[in-house]
């Protein structure tokens, strides 16, 4: 390998420049608590797929489906062996939805981890399909820390398939909000619930 070619982490410039993919974020949906509604862009660590509270960086999520939001948020494994499908209604009440794109004169430098892109990148498969999220907060924090021109990720949600953008915290200030509303209220939300058999209840 060429002088200059190795960052100090464990990824290559060259391998990162295979799977950086430079995005104009379409139209795409995020559910946060509807208390969050004035800072619906907000992002704080928290344990997720390619974040951690331990290790200090965000990272928000935002998917064009409607369904796969819903499913990444509330649903997850939560049904795995149960014969009954339900969700307290509570849960959808008190949350909201809104829609983001990036600013027109704005893009986002994106690790495309979809198919292929882990196997080009050297980085473990496990990153994107494991229901453990170690693998991929490992592999956040070293891209994240010694890859500044990179703002995050694309990927294939493990649950329904479409794709998700996980945005790092520094590259939030290129998106813009363009709708949002209540949860319970958003148009497709029956058609979700019907075709995933949900049943919403008052009480458990």
């Amino acid at each position: 390998m060429m002088a200059g070619h190795m960052t100090a982490g464990t990824y290559s410039r060259d391998h990162i420049a295979d799977v950086l993919t430079k995005v104009k974020l379409p139209s795409c949906y995020r559910i946060i608590p509807r208390r969050l509604l004035d800072t619906p862009l907000g992002a704080a660590p928290a344990d997720s797929r390619f974040c951690s509270k331990a290790h200090g960086h965000a990272v928000l999520y935002t998917t064009p489906d409607f369904a796969t939001a819903f499913i990444e948020v509330i649903v997850r494994d939560r049904f795995t062996r149960k014969r009954q499908r339900e969700i307290l209604l509570k849960e959808v009440t008190e949350r909201a939805w809104i829609q983001a794109a990036t600013k027109p004169r704005s893009a986002l430098n994106l690790l495309d981890l979809r198919n292929d892109g882990c196997v080009r990148l050297g980085a473990p498969t496990d990153a994107v399909n494991a229901r453990s999220h170690a693998a991929g907060r490992s592999l956040s924090r070293i891209i994240h820390d010694e890859h500044k021109n990179v703002d995050g990720f694309l990927f294939a949600s493990r649950l329904t398939g479409a794709d998700i953008y996980a945005v790092f915290d520094r590259a939030i200030d290129k998106l813009d909000v363009e709708d949002s509303g209540d949860l319970v209220n958003h148009p497709e939300l029956p058609d979700v619930l019907r075709h995933h058999k949900i049943s919403l209840i008052v009480h458990e």
